[in-house]
Formats: structure tokens, C-alpha cells, sequence
């Protein structure tokens, strides 16, 4: 069948199993914090079980820490969150084997009895009693919603003979005193229409009548000796006895119901003081963690506090570095005054005034990286046009043009290697706008030691020369071409 499956992860392979149930079937509502998942079937499969549907969903709520609710007027089973079959189906493996297999023979058949404070399992199967393990949190919920007691149906048909007896009982009873009454009532009938009819007697014989009725009339059940008195004697000590003990019967009964009311009653102010301890505790506990937690806080808030603090301090103090350490340094000065707007002229002017090691041409490299040492990934041979009025004033002499081309060394070579392939275009632009002469150039280049008054190293001049050398063997070629047509004419 499907959607059937066997009660019990074990007998699941047992084909001729006949405890069945339905395989559980769940649906997930709902989204963000309202999300929530629908046991659909939840009433079949408690029905399956014998058991209550509103433990079954509890049983997952306390398994799973999430708040459950059950509607009994439509049989909703609602579990907060979202929860797959698989998951649920694993639970309500765990709830079989607590509260609804027996102990002793695995047989799903059995009622749940509670006495004081504990529950048991009753086996209609084999007859065992099974203690339930009280730790679990579901059991709190038992007691204080125990199950419905059903009544098999020999027991019912046991109350109804009782009753129907009871009836035929008191109907009996009934009938003997109407007889009795009716008796009395004949015999009084009869003894005045007897009197009646004798006029004229005498005294005495009146008397002698008077005592004859009086001795009828005195003649009861209980001295009387015939056949049929000794039945009705039987018969009323048979009706008294069977009243006595129903009597007595319902007297115990409404005893033990006393009882029991009274044993439920301290069972359950027993367990809500209980549970008003543990949500004390849990009150408690709550606020110790929340206290730990806020000085945990605290501490964290503190620390990074003082952290913030600390990296302030030490960036402010790397600031105040860096400042000490751009005021001390020309390239800087040299650029500030570069963005104030001054004139070429007057650039020329201050740059002449530095006093920097390297002479004249650590004046030009102080120049060179004021210019161009922060233009990030731009090109430098257009920022050459763009300064070109300033390197001009600084190029008026070989000396000064030589100066710049160990200042060009420097940067590409030195301070920003990774320009390294601009410098053929670098040079070419100092030519084109008149700023370098290729005969400087050419003198530049076959020169490999002149940077050595900027402290560059050998491998740095060979490695921009090496770079440089298309462009100079380009100007060399034009030189000669020049110098063969001069000839020619």
C-alpha cells in the first residue's frame, strides 16, 4: 500500500508485519522568521500509534528545541522552522521506541498508565509493564495532559449487564413491595366485611373473633413456615444482599475516584512546583549568562577601544613622521611649490637654490621626481611636453641638459624601475621639444659611468641604456645620414 510503512525501524523489512502506519508527511511554510513546517498527517500517524497527536508534535518540539502547536478542531501540527521528512521521520522513529513499542517484546500494542509521578507502558501482547524513562522533557507534558481512558469493548458489555441487573433489581423490588402492599390492603378488606356480617353476637364471641384476627393479622413472613413464605424470604435476602454490595461496590468506587483525584491533585501541585523551580533556575541562569555576557561585552568594547586608540596613536604618529620627513625633503617642497601655479622662470629659480648632494645634477633629480615621481601608471613622455617650459629654463647648457639625462637615469633606473621601457620615448620627447641635444644624448649613452655622482648602480645605468639604445642608434643613423649628404654637396 502506498504511504504505509510498518511501525518500528525494525520490522521495516517484515512484509507480513501487521502494524502498520502512515508514512509521515511534512511541508514547509512560510519564510524568514515566520517560517514553519505542517506534520500533515500527524492525527493518522497518532491514530496508527494509539497515542495523543498533540504528544507526537510536542515530542518533536522538545527534540528539536522549537515551538510546536496543535489545533484538535482541524488537526494542525505545526513545528516552528524548517524541518525535512527525513529529520521528522527520525524522531518519530525515537517516539515509538520510548512511548509506544513495549520493553520487553517490541510489540506497538500497549496503553499508557500513569501512577503519581511516573508512566508506564501496559502490553496487551505479552502483559509487560514498562517503566518510561522520566528524564525526557515530553513526560512533564503526559502528566499534565495524561490520555483518555478507553474502555475495550468486553468492559463495556460487562457495564451493561451491570446496569441491566441493577434495573432488574430495583424493578423486583418494586413489585414485592406493591404485592405486600396489596396483601395488607386484601386482608384488611376481608376482616372488615367479616365483622360486618356478624350482628347479634355476643361479648364474647366478639372477643374470641377479636383474637382470631388479631392472631391473622399477626402472622408474618418471617414466622410463617410454608413453601412459599421461605421463597419470598430467599428471594428478599437474595435482593438485600446484591443492593448491600452494590452499594458497598459504589462506595469504594467513589473512594478510589477520591483517591485518585487527590493523588492527581498533589501530583500536579507537585509538578508546577517543580517547574516553577526549574523556571526559577532557568530565570536565574539566563540572568547569570546575560550578566557574564554583558561583562564579556564590556571587556570586547574596551579592548577594542583601547585597539582604536593604540592604531590612532600610531598613525598619527606615522603622519607626524611622514611630515617631519616631507618637510625635510626637497622632491616634496619642490612639488608644492609646483602646485601653487608660480611661473617657469621662477621654478628654474628655486631649483637652482636647492642644496642638495649631487650638485647640479642631484638638483635636476630632485626636479624629475617632483614632476614625474607621482603620477601613478601615466605615461611620462606627454608629461614632457606638459613641463616643457620649465625644463627648457633648466636646459639652457650641455652641463644642465647632461644633469637632467642623469636625473632621467636616475628615476627610470633607480626610483621607479618599472617605467624602465619608457625611456627610449622619455628621450625621444626631450628631443623633439629641444630639451636634450642628440649629441648629448649620444654622449649620455656612451658614457655608462656618469651616473655615479647620484650613487646609481652599475647594473641600473646598464639596464636604462639598454633600454635607451634603439633610440640612440636611431639618432646615430640620422647623424650620419646628415653628415654623408653634407659631403655629397
Amino acid at each position: 500500500m502506498a504511504g504505509v510503512i510498518n511501525i518500528g525501524e525494525a520490522n521495516q523489512g517484515d512484509a507480513f508485519y501487521r502494524y502498520k502506519m502512515p508514512k509521515l508527511q511534512a511541508r514547509i511554510e512560510g519564510r524568514g522568521n515566520g517560517i514553519k513546517t505542517n506534520v500533515v498527517n500527524n492525527v493518522e500517524i497518532a491514530k496508527a500509534l494509539e497515542r495523543p497527536p498533540d504528544y507526537v508534535v510536542k515530542y518533536f518540539g522538545c527534540e528539536l528545541g522549537a515551538q510546536t502547536k496543535f489545533d484538535k478542531a482541524s488537526g494542525t501540527s505545526i513545528v516552528n522552522g524548517a524541518h525535512e521528512s527525513a529529520r521528522l521521520s527520525e524522531l518519530l522513529e525515537g517516539f515509538i521506541k520510548r512511548y509506544v513499542q513495549c520493553y520487553s517484546c517490541g510489540n506497538p500494542e500497549t496503553q499508557v498508565k500513569i501512577r503519581k509521578d511516573a508512566i508506564f507502558l501496559k502490553c496487551k501482547a505479552c502483559g509487560a509493564t514498562s517503566t518510561v524513562d522520566m528524564r525526557h522533557k515530553l513526560n512533564t507534558y503526559i502528566l499534565k495532559n495524561p490520555p483518555e481512558e478507553k474502555v475495550s469493548k468486553a468492559e463495556k458489555k460487562l457495564k451493561k449487564l451491570e446496569k441491566e441487573r441493577l434495573k432488574e433489581a430495583a424493578g423486583e423490588n418494586l413489585d414485592k413491595e406493591e404485592k405486600k402492599r396489596k396483601k395488607k390492603d386484601s386482608d384488611k378488606k376481608k376482616k372488615k366485611g367479616d365483622t360486618e356480617t356478624e350482628t347479634g353476637s355476643g361479648s364474647n364471641d366478639d372477643d374470641a373473633d377479636e383474637e382470631d384476627t388479631a392472631g391473622t393479622d399477626d402472622v408474618v413472613w418471617s414466622t410463617d413456615t410454608s413453601a412459599e413464605a421461605a421463597k419470598r424470604r430467599a428471594e428478599e435476602q437474595l435482593t438485600n444482599a446484591m443492593a448491600a454490595m452494590v452499594t458497598q461496590g459504589n462506595i469504594e468506587a467513589e473512594a478510589e475516584a477520591a483517591r485518585k483525584r487527590e493523588e492527581k491533585r498533589r501530583a500536579d501541585e507537585e509538578a508546577a512546583k517543580k517547574a516553577a523551580a526549574e523556571e526559577a533556575r532557568k530565570a536565574a541562569r539566563k540572568r547569570e549568562e546575560k550578566r557574564r555576557a554583558d561583562e564579556e561585552a564590556a571587556k570586547k568594547a574596551a579592548a577594542e577601544e583601547a585597539r582604536k586608540a593604540e592604531e590612532k596613536r600610531v598613525a598619527e604618529e606615522a603622519a607626524a613622521a611622514e611630515a617631519a620627513r616631507n618637510a625635510a625633503n626637497p622632491a616634496v617642497q619642490l612639488r608644492h611649490l609646483l602646485s601653487t601655479g608660480k611661473s617657469a622662470r621662477e621654478v628654474a629659480v628655486a631649483v637652482k637654490k636647492l642644496e642638495v648632494d649631487g650638485g647640479l645634477a642631484g638638483r635636476m633629480r630632485v626636479l624629475y621626481e617632483a614632476l614625474f615621481g607621482e603620477e601613478g601608471d601615466a605615461k611620462l613622455a606627454p608629461l614632457v611636453a606638459k613641463h616643457k617650459a620649465i625644463l627648457k629654463n633648466l636646459a639652457t647648457e650641455p652641463a644642465s641638459q647632461i644633469a637632467q639625462l642623469v636625473a632621467l637615469e636616475h628615476l627610470l633606473g633607480v626610483t621607479h624601475p618599472a617605467k624602465l621601457s619608457q625611456v627610449s620615448l622619455v628621450l625621444k620627447a626631450l628631443y623633439d621639444e629641444d630639451i636634450a641635444d642628440e649629441e648629448l644624448i649620444v654622449a649620455w649613452f656612451d658614457k655608462g659611468a656618469a651616473g655615479k655622482v647620484l650613487g646609481i648602480p652599475a647594473a641600473a645605468a646598464k639596464s636604462v641604456r639598454d633600454a635607451a639604445k634603439p633610440l640612440v642608434e636611431w639618432l646615430k643613423e640620422a647623424e650620419s645620414d646628415e653628415e654623408d649628404s653634407e659631403e655629397d654637396e
